[in-house]
């Protein structure tokens, strides 16, 4: 029997593995790309670039729970110039599309990132990170108006030749306008969802157990939260829904992708184990074959309600 394992993201491409590695927890060490090249990988996303350098926030950075991590890395990087300039020899081991995340705190910062991301030849699209809390120059934050989403995908349509990937928060996702304001602004995808926020405290120091008061939560325990999202959002646009948040194995990922999502991503789970997209991998062709699919493309025709 004959299948394709293809995942069609219209006009970013055709990826041969609906599996993407996500911002925040792929590194650029020649290692580590080596180490994916041998694996099913779609895409990864790089880590969120910005403006200036950032130095992130104090430490401990990132716990561990049950079924969770909560971060608060902080969007370190080295900032956009920087990244531009030493990108080929960073990456020029992977074998794989990589995808250019950036994040502004104003509508000027973003078109200033896309700007400096055109003489880039590798980057199938960018990521456009509007799911960080940043405000803009009037002290409204992206996350909480739809015209600003509006106008951050419009002047950065009007810059950049790489189709763009609107990335949502919680918050964002559970309101289908802010994907279709985004959409009609001219997106090529949507990816959802990004962390939720949280926080844990040191009860015996009287203090948040973070380095900064609070981070973002990750892992298996935002699972089922995403998955009714990413099964919302992908039925209120007609543009390829990316779907991650707690994918930690084969059956998660299977699960949105019949939820509607045309590709998956995986995070934490990559954290814990960096083969982990193998295995994932290797489930979802397991089910195309005991389901007799031509591709990935027909899971979501099982789903019956």
């Amino acid at each position: 029997m004959t299948y394709s394992m293809e995942a069609d993201l219209g006009a970013i491409g055709n990826l041969k593995s609906p599996i993407i590695v996500v911002s925040g927890t792929y590194g650029s060490a020649k290692p580590y790309q080596e180490l994916l090249n041998s694996q099913p990988i779609g895409a990864a996303v790089t880590k969120t670039i910005t403006k200036a350098p950032k130095s992130g926030n104090p430490q401990p950075r990132i716990l561990e729970g049950k079924g969770w991590i909560i971060n608060s890395i902080g969007l370190e990087n080295p900032g956009i110039e920087a990244f531009v300039e030493h990108f080929e020899e960073e990456y020029a081991t992977a074998s794989y599309p990589l995808i250019l995340s950036i994040s502004g705190e104003s509508v000027q910062e973003f078109c200033y990132l896309a700007e400096k991301a055109e003489p880039l030849s590798t980057p199938i699209a960018l990521e456009l990170n509007l799911s960080c809390p940043n405000v803009d120059d009037e002290g409204l934050a992206f996350g909480l108006k739809r015209e600003r989403i509006t106008e951050v995908v419009t002047e950065c349509r009007k810059i950049s030749r790489f189709p763009l990937i609107a990335k949502f928060s919680p918050f964002q996702a559970i309101d289908a306008s802010f994907a279709v304001a985004a959409y009609k602004a001219g997106v090529s995808a949507i990816s959802l969802i990004n962390t939720m926020p949280a926080m844990k405290l040191d009860i015996r120091r009287f203090r948040s157990a973070l380095g900064f008061l609070s981070g973002g939560m990750s892992g298996p325990a935002l699972k089922p939260i995403a998955l009714k999202m990413v099964y919302e959002i992908s039925r209120s646009v007609p543009i390829p829904v990316i779907g991650m948040g707690g994918i930690s194995c084969g059956e998660d990922a299977i699960e949105f992708l019949m939820a509607g999502a045309k590709a998956i991503g995986i995070g934490t789970a990559n954290l814990v184990d960096p083969t982990v997209h193998t295995a994932v991998y290797s489930d979802i062709r397991s089910f195309i074959e005991e389901n007799r699919l031509s591709s990935i493309r027909d899971i979501p025709k099982l789903l019956s309600r």
